[in-house]
């Protein structure tokens, strides 16, 4: 059995045409925001007294980065949650907000705690020692609910670590880990559309 040259050819064109479709996908497909957080401030995370519960505060920033992204992505509102070791520590409210195509926009989140949080003590202690050691890892938790569907944003919700230095003072912004449907692609963009 031969092939022709005509068979040839319409084989290499198929296969182009299957090695060029990741970039066309990305070239054409809107991509969803990336998140990352920042606490700004943090307020009442000293555990000196052993039983008395904590009554913390942090304002975080959530920096929301739609540079890939081919429309605006609005979001009616959302709840943040602050957490140690799985214990929640603070929760707030986002605000809603939208962050147009090809445009980044911090958006402002108070978390509290209002009666106060009460931990385990060996969980205090792990606290303590981190502190004194120098860093906290918290855990910061955000669900944002889309505005509708001509928006081009879906129900997000995400992860993020964030090491506090022990201290008081704004830590670094960390990226979030995104989960919402269609966000297997997201990470895997070439890095000049990350910018």
């Amino acid at each position: 059995m031969k092939i022709s040259r005509g068979e040839i050819a319409a084989i290499l064109c198929a296969m182009l045409a299957l090695a060029l479709s990741p970039l066309i996908y990305y070239l054409i497909l809107n991509l969803p925001p990336k998140f990352s957080v920042q606490l700004t401030d943090i307020q009442s995370l000293d555990i000196a007294a052993a039983a008395a519960p904590l009554t913390t505060f942090f304002n975080i920033t959530l920096h929301a980065s739609n540079k890939r992204g081919r429309t605006t992505a609005c979001y009616r509102h959302g709840e943040a949650a602050v957490r140690y070791s799985g214990f929640a520590l603070a929760r707030g409210r986002t605000p809603a907000f939208c962050v147009g195509a090809k445009e980044a926009r911090d958006v402002r989140v108070v978390a509290w705690a209002d009666g106060g949080v009460g931990l385990p003590k060996p969980i205090r202690d792990r606290m303590a020692a981190e502190r004194r050691a120098g860093t906290v890892e918290l855990e910061v938790d955000v669900k944002l609910f889309a505005e509708d569907d001509e928006s081009g944003a879906e129900p997000t919700w995400m992860w993020c670590k964030v090491a506090t230095g022990g201290g008081e003072e704004p830590t670094a912004a960390t990226p979030c880990s995104v989960f919402r449907s269609m966000i297997w692609a997201s990470d895997f963009a070439p890095n000049w559309m990350l910018v």
